[in-house]
């Protein structure tokens, strides 16, 4: 059986320190894949196609990963995701795109609003919920959600069945070293041979975790009462996420 790393790049989730591991890994057998219109429009039927067309292909990972991802007799995926403290990422997400300036609307607004009103601005219809239950809704989904559209209880049940019954890797960016050690054990399994290291990329706050998350408790004060609210979800995922790494022996 062929085996194909698929790594749902959730933004500011770490995801490229982990690209850097499989592009170590594999080289030019490893896709950075950026094509997020025909991955999104798509879905499980183009991805299967795109690893069908690239027989040499071992690791892909994508910002906007379709799911549920291809079934083949040819070929089968190993989902890889890594979550955050919901809270924490809030203003990772805010401070990345300021610093950005341009490419997006959320790097737009973020360039000439305050924390406090990129926040809200965040909460209106119209913008995408990327700071609100975003990695239950990227994990959960079975279809592209549109902006307006909030994460609900079936969502939730569908990423907690993926964690929970082990259908796909997953760890914390709170905890990536061992995170980190797990996965690549784990994928060991279907690659001998092959040495996965990894070395921190695109880290924009180099404090400890617990400080990160006073930093933002601290910033995001005005506005916590709707974080906390509009990440229940999220919050819930990432706690029994960190639940799964307690369990296991490294």
């Amino acid at each position: 059986m062929r085996y194909v790393i698929t790594h749902g790049h959730i933004f500011k989730n770490a995801g490229t320190t982990f690209d850097y591991a499989l592009e170590k890994a594999f080289g030019k057998d490893f896709c950075d894949h950026r094509d997020d219109k025909d991955m999104r429009q798509g879905g499980a039927e183009y991805l299967k196609q795109f690893i069908l067309d690239n027989p040499n292909l071992k690791a892909i990972s994508s910002h906007h990963l379709c799911n549920p991802l291809p079934e083949s007799d040819e070929f089968k995926c190993i989902p890889v995701y890594f979550v955050r403290n919901p809270i924490d990422r809030v203003l990772s997400v805010y401070n990345f795109e300021r610093k950005q300036k341009r490419g997006s609307k959320g790097a737009e607004m973020a360039s000439k609003l305050s924390l406090e009103d990129y926040v809200r601005w965040r909460m209106t219809p119209e913008a995408p919920k990327v700071i609100f239950d975003y990695q239950t809704a990227y994990i959960g989904r079975t279809r592209n959600l549109h902006a307006h559209e909030a994460v609900n209880m079936r969502i939730f049940q569908r990423a907690l069945d993926i964690v929970v019954n082990e259908k796909a890797l997953i760890g914390t960016v709170e905890r990536f070293d061992e995170s980190f050690s797990y996965i690549s054990q784990s994928l060991s399994k279907y690659f001998p041979g092959v040495e996965f290291t990894f070395q921190k990329k695109n880290v924009t706050n180099q404090a400890p975790t617990e400080e990160k998350l006073r930093q933002a408790l601290d910033q995001l004060r005005p506005v916590l009462a709707e974080v906390v609210s509009g990440n229940a979800y999220d919050m819930a995922l990432y706690e029994v996420v960190n639940e799964k790494l307690n369990s296991l022996t490294i």
